[in-house]
């Protein structure tokens, strides 16, 4: 998956100085966002990473001493904690427990056709994913950009292959990490390529931070709560893996910026200077609102999701 594409480039020489150069932390928010909202649509084949989830799991269940995780508490903590009576979640990990269990209970969609609309920065956004073959039509509206961008084959893993994904957090996490790995590495292969059939693009590239193994985890995630077809049990093994990975701040009692009632999932990346926030409904475990938050005075970026809707039809352009 290519880390810099003809929309990076334009809005890096958008904000550049004249010899078309953008200040480095400039360009590194500017990949950043770029990155995470295409990997929102996107997970490697369950064929290339289900091996990798399948040995985690089998360690798992084996454990030293042949211990297995305590029931309703995230594996790495019960290992570290063996043995001392008591334990108890913090008050961030019971709040994602939490929005696990309401994720459980909540059916996805159930049309073939799931439409997604949202706000994006200030103009509006609609995909319509088909849920059987995973393609992706995009519709948009506002000043300045395109009414409708080219269907993006194969975009969105599809219902079968969500289902297909561990739902045991460990083995979920390593999967999470596996596809992560592998699409640092396409982008990395994609970077070379761009780069030796054009080097004058190699002013706009920002290769991909060093990124730990929480942030991408985090990222993954982050991004596969966002995609509607992802189903019950799925879904609540994220907030499971969440719960369990560390540098994640909770805020039980935020807002979106629409003003409703979320639950607030944060992690700063030190790498492109970006506090990343997701905002999820309390009551089913959707997410409203994901926000990129800047240091300095870059103004943040917003994803703010409007509406989920489904039908057995093609439901074609909103605007």
């Amino acid at each position: 998956m290519p880390t810099i594409d003809e929309d990076i480039l334009r809005e890096l020489m958008h904000r550049g100085t004249d010899d078309l150069h953008a200040p480095p932390r400039v360009t590194s928010r500017i990949v950043s966002q770029h990155r995470r909202r295409r990997l929102r649509n996107r997970a490697l084949s369950v064929a290339a990473t289900g091996a990798v989830a399948g040995t985690a799991l089998a360690l798992v269940a084996s454990g030293p001493e042949g211990t297995a995780a305590k029931p309703g508490v995230p594996g790495a903590l019960a290992t570290a904690t063996r043995g001392v009576p008591g334990l108890k979640l913090t008050a961030a990990q019971t709040t994602l427990y939490h929005l696990s269990s309401a994720a459980a209970a909540t059916p996805r969609p159930t049309g073939r056709y799931v439409s997604m609309a949202e706000k994006q920065d200030g103009y509006g956004k609609t995909s319509v994913i088909d849920s059987l073959t995973g393609d992706i039509w995009t519709y948009q509206s506002g000043s300045g950009v395109p009414g409708e961008l080219p269907v993006d084959k194969g975009g969105s893993p599809t219902e079968a292959a969500f289902d297909a994904m561990p739902t045991e957090p460990a083995a979920l996490r390593a999967l999470l990490l596996s596809q992560a790995n592998q699409q640092q590495a396409q982008a990395a292969a994609a970077e070379q390529k761009m780069l030796a059939k054009d080097p004058k693009k190699a002013a706009f590239v920002m290769r991909n931070p060093k990124l730990t193994d929480d942030d991408l985890v985090f990222e993954q995630a982050t991004d596969m709560l966002w995609n509607p077809l992802v189903g019950p049990g799925l879904r609540a093994a994220l907030y499971k893996v969440l719960a369990d990975t560390p540098g994640v701040v909770v805020n039980a009692h935020a807002t979106d910026d629409s003003g409703r009632p979320a639950v607030e999932i944060s992690r700063y990346d030190s790498a492109a200077g970006v506090d990343d926030q997701t905002f999820e409904n309390p009551s089913t475990g959707a997410v409203l609102e994901t926000v990129f938050v800047y240091n300095g005075s870059e103004p943040k970026g917003t994803d703010l999701y409007t509406s989920i809707t489904s039908s057995n039809t093609f439901p074609g352009d909103p605007y």
